[in-house]
């Protein structure tokens, strides 16, 4: 069988302007054994609403036939689920390419070796510390950093594909590149095309509406001297300085500038098909309406939604340096037209720093 690499597979079947579900992203629970200070779902668990073994795998009948490849499935801590290893093993077994978010603390040795002998092509483990104290400052479980640190060791010599992902915190902030040295020396060191470490410092509010996560968020001159700790950190800052986003390119009169729904679904606990994972606009419950209903008719809708208002995001000039969204808005000011005045400094930032290397480089 002739090999090929993972990226030129990518763009054999993925082209941005096709509008066909290839990328699921499916959150099995909102439950988790972690309490962390920052979790965009805490305060959502409702453990008698969510999906069963069956109507989950009428859902992933439905999305192969769609044309479904990559498939997502994440928490909450998926693997609290008591019916989560029949979960993992029916989809593997309908061919999905699947990637496993986990906190590592929840999975069990039974998990594990299962696992390990029927491996996902990826693995993303959250570290959000490296010593004791700030990995449970954002935990809230006492004990918990042991339990991550042996179910983490467990699954590298078991052989498993593991990414290292770590949210960029006021708490955590000294041990970003720390947790990335860590990875390099126990997982593998970063290479052109495969990262075992990435980051986030974008901190947005709970979906019930609870800004409290928010007061962890890096100001932008601590975001910055984090970044500066570390050069691939500060490289990779640097290109995307310049690459800007990849949107519709459409009238500055329409609302919604994203294209990612065009490829990407996401499907909540309860069975809510999603455009983004943020909001429930333009979503549909599909325990009463087809998938394909949702994807190709409900999701496009959005393309139709208008600037109602004289907001300044509108004719913004920083749009490709800003973090905002209209779902991100509207979590975090009750309207999707309202700019965030944190996206507004750090765009307003981004862009005086584009504007110094560009200069830098000019001489």
């Amino acid at each position: 069988m002739k090999h090929i690499d993972f990226g030129d597979f990518h763009k054999t079947v993925a082209n941005k302007w096709d509008h066909k579900p290839l990328h699921g992203h499916i959150e099995l629970t909102y439950r988790c054994d972690l309490d962390c200070i920052h979790c965009y779902c805490k305060g959502n668990e409702d453990k008698s609403q969510e999906l069963s073994l069956n109507e989950w795998k009428e859902i992933f009948d439905e999305i192969q036939r769609e044309g479904c490849v990559w498939l997502t499935m994440s928490g909450g801590e998926p693997s609290l689920r008591d019916d989560f290893l029949e979960l993992y093993s029916y989809a593997k077994d309908k061919g999905f390419i699947i990637t496993l978010f986990t906190n590592a603390h929840a999975v069990s040795d039974t998990v594990i070796e299962y696992l390990i002998k029927s491996p996902p092509m990826l693995i993303e483990v959250t570290l959000n510390g490296i010593t004791k104290d700030t990995y449970e400052t954002v935990t809230q479980v006492e004990g918990s950093f042991e339990r991550c640190m042996t179910a983490i060791n467990k699954m590298i010599h078991g052989g498993l594909y593991l990414m290292i992902k770590s949210n960029y915190l006021s708490v955590n902030k000294d041990e970003i590149p720390k947790i990335k040295e860590w990875t390099e020396q126990n997982i593998g060191k970063l290479s052109k095309n495969a990262y075992r470490f990435k980051y986030d410092p974008i901190i947005s509010p709970r979906l019930n509406g609870d800004t409290s996560s928010c007061r962890y968020r890096l100001s932008f001159d601590e975001l910055m001297e984090a970044r500066k700790d570390d050069p691939d950190i500060w490289k990779e800052y640097k290109k995307c300085l310049h690459s800007g986003y990849e949107d519709l390119q459409r009238d500055r009169r329409y609302l919604y500038q994203c294209n990612s729904w065009m490829r990407q679904f996401f499907v909540n606990p309860y069975g809510r098909l999603k455009f983004c994972i943020l909001t429930d606009k333009f979503s549909v419950d599909l325990r009463t309406t087809p998938f394909k209903e949702g994807f190709y008719h409900t999701f496009p809708q959005l393309l139709k939604e208008e600037f109602k208002t004289n907001s300044k995001c509108q004719f913004c000039d920083l749009k490709a340096l800003c973090f905002t969204c209209p779902a991100k808005a509207l979590l975090e000011t009750g309207d999707e037209e309202a700019p965030v005045e944190y996206y507004c400094r750090l765009a307003e930032e981004n862009k005086r720093y584009r504007e110094a290397l560009h200069c830098s480089k000019q001489r």
